[in-house]
């Protein structure tokens, strides 16, 4: 079990740091742009598409950094009422359902990256499979976190203490930079 912690704990890393990466890389694309554009009157081509690539890799491997520090959007008065053990069963139910739903969707994604394998963008002349492939990895990703969160809620169901060492988005971020 320690090993697998381990793993996800470097899968975290990563995926974080890509995520930094992308951001930065997005943001000096974007500002290169209106310098292009602005100062020097002559745009760059290629810029607003990059910048719409690595913002499709942001979102889809986002998903993983959404679920882990819980910024996505949820209504969480009636939850908060509950006590740890019945909290743990609704997170353990809610888990469980968004692992199916991902699992539906693996399918569908790698027969549409499959399909935009032959396809190659306008300006930059990227492989459009190249493009969409975080739809493949960023639920990847998410499903092996989820995982990790349904062992926590069975533990906690059977009596245990799980780890609830994880830091806020916010602190994420700070540890990141």
């Amino acid at each position: 079990m320690n090993t697998i912690r381990k793993v996800l704990v470097r899968l975290d890393k990563f995926t974080d740091y890509f995520l930094m990466t992308c951001l930065g890389v997005m943001g000096s694309v974007l500002f290169l742009q209106v310098i292009f554009r602005y100062v020097l009157k002559s745009p760059l081509v290629w810029s607003e598409e990059a910048a719409r690539y690595l913002h499709v890799w942001i979102a889809l491997f986002g998903i993983r950094f959404g679920l882990k520090y819980n910024a996505h959007l949820n209504v969480s008065f009636f939850f908060n009422k509950f006590n740890k053990k019945t909290q743990s069963f609704i997170k353990l139910i809610t888990d469980t359902f968004i692992i199916i739903c991902i699992v539906l969707y693996l399918p569908g994604a790698v027969i549409f990256i499959k399909d935009q394998m032959n396809i190659v963008s306008s300006a930059m002349g990227v492989n459009m499979g190249m493009v969409y492939l975080p739809a493949f990895l960023g639920f990847l990703t998410a499903i092996f976190h989820l995982l990790g969160e349904c062992v926590k809620s069975i533990i906690i169901l059977k009596g245990g203490n799980a780890e609830e060492d994880e830091p806020s988005a916010g602190e994420a971020v700070k540890e990141v930079i």
